[in-house]
């Protein structure tokens, strides 16, 4: 399969808003421009979605720093007045947001389509692998760690996976994040078959409880 990841690395440009609204400066990137676009060839089979989710966690560290994407993240906050130290009540308002406000979009036929959170808060449209990106950047931009997880439904074909969402570390727990559906954040299909992969080198320690992922493993 091919694959193709949508970066954008434009200069910012300074901007200030006037005292009756956000009483500080905002940074605001250029306007559009022609991409920079990788190209490349997924093998088949797990080999394939572990490069992709290789790819995916290098989209969200990134993102995490990039100043502009977590200036959204806290934009978002600020406009729904989420009280400082509320971090549950942080974590929902950004999936609320992705799932509201990013247009469930399909990849060009017969390609990988991965796209830098910057550039997904600019088009507004993405697919399962854009939300995990965007959401997972504004989540660690801003404190929250989280994890990759992969799903397939087919029980014939356990290594056959075809959707991706978040978890989010809070309190000793992981809390699903899937803003593909329609549902609460906390919602995963339970008879889904999940494997997991952590965004950094640590692993995130959660006790066993159902819905908590397996490591995605080489086969």
């Amino acid at each position: 399969m091919n694959i193709f990841i949508h970066d954008w690395k434009d200069s910012y440009t300074e901007v200030d808003f006037p005292m009756n609204t956000i009483k500080s400066q905002r940074y605001l990137p250029a306007q559009l421009t022609h991409p920079r676009v990788q190209r490349g060839y997924l093998p088949n089979g797990t080999a394939g979605t572990r490069r992709t989710l290789e790819l995916m966690v290098n989209l969200i560290r990134e993102g995490a720093r990039d100043f502009y994407v977590r200036q959204a993240a806290i934009d978002i906050l600020l406009n729904s007045a989420v009280p400082a130290k509320a971090y549950l009540e942080e974590i929902e308002t950004l999936f609320r947001w992705v799932q509201r406000n990013i247009r469930y979009t399909k990849d060009p036929y017969r390609s990988e389509l991965l796209t830098s959170a910057l550039r997904i808060l600019q088009l507004r449209i993405g697919d399962c692998d854009d939300m995990t990106v965007l959401l997972g950047a504004m989540l660690e931009s801003i404190g929250h760690p989280v994890r990759i997880v992969v799903a397939g439904y087919r029980r014939d074909k356990p290594e056959l996976f075809s959707h991706v969402y978040l978890e989010v570390y809070y309190q000793g727990r992981c809390i699903p994040l899937d803003p593909t559906m329609s549902y609460p954040m906390g919602w995963e299909a339970p008879w889904a078959i999940r494997a997991m992969m952590p965004i950094h080198n640590y692993n995130i320690v959660v006790p066993t409880f159902k819905g908590c992922c397996s490591h995605l493993k080489e086969k």
